[in-house]
């Protein structure tokens, strides 16, 4: 029986809200008619199971980035990457890097970037793209999308990486992490106060942390006078085109092709 006709419609939209929903509408609506005497005890009993009876709890919808994880678990069940490698993992820097494997040969690498991801979204899925590899070396790009905007919680950028850190040790006490710093960009380069911070507390910590390394990239991405060279990236003034990818390839390869042959001589090899 509906009691209340006009409440059906907002009732059929309350799952998607969750349960807090219903109990505002319902308490908002009862306020109103028992003010006005038009509501009874009966008739609110009614109505309150009228609108919680559509209101059962509803699955968490998917992370926005759900399909690209798992078409990499997908690659991966078709084509198993051999544990000890080099893995780079972050954000849309890291998977638009078409050269990778050719700039870091020989050491092998596995490249797992997903566009628009923040340091909680690469926390997220630890378990899943970097868990399964048991990395000798991990590269990490991210926390320029934390600072994308007009965030300025540098502190919580930087802790996103130490996090991530913390389980990739606790994970493989003998891994070697490398940070490359949050760039300098034209599009966002109003926030860069915040990300020079963030760069600088992850800097700290490298230093004072044996097996941490941190990949300073913003020097080569300057000009003279200071600002973000316009040479080095697509239109959008964000990601890097052939010549970006070069300049950062000057910083990381050295770093990536010392820290593979310490790998390899603690093999054997």
């Amino acid at each position: 029986m509906t009691l209340i006709p006009f409440l059906s419609p907002i009732a059929r939209y309350a799952p998607a809200m969750h349960h807090r929903i219903p109990t505002l509408i319902l308490a908002c609506c009862s306020a109103t008619l028992i003010a006005t005497g038009s509501m009874h005890a009966a008739t609110l009993r009614a109505l309150s199971a009228e609108i919680f009876a559509t209101t059962e709890p509803q699955p968490a919808p998917n992370p926005w980035y759900e399909p690209e994880i798992r078409a990499f678990e997908a690659a991966d069940r078709a084509s198993p990457p051999a544990p000890g490698q080099v893995l780079f993992i972050g954000s849309s820097s890291i998977r638009m890097w078409k050269s990778l494997a050719e700039d870091m040969a020989p050491a092998p690498v596995i490249k797992r970037g997903f566009g628009g991801s923040t340091t909680p979204d690469v926390l997220a899925v630890f378990d899943r793209i970097a868990r399964p590899y048991a990395p000798s070396i991990i590269v990490y790009y991210c926390g320029d999308n934390d600072l994308g905007g007009e965030n300025p919680d540098a502190a919580a950028a930087a802790e996103g990486f130490l996090s991530f850190e913390r389980l990739a040790r606790e994970a493989w006490p003998d891994v070697e992490v490398m940070y490359i710093a949050i760039k300098p960009s034209i599009s966002r380069w109003r926030n860069w106060e915040a990300m020079e911070r963030a760069n600088g507390i992850v800097r700290d910590h490298c230093e004072q942390t044996p097996g941490s390394t941190f990949l300073d990239i913003a020097a080569p991405m300057l000009t003279k006078a200071g600002v973000p060279d316009p040479t080095l990236f697509l239109e959008d003034g964000l990601h890097l085109n052939d010549k970006g990818y070069a300049a950062w390839t000057t910083v990381v390869r050295p770093a990536v092709t010392e820290a593979w042959s310490r790998v390899q001589k603690r093999r054997g090899l």
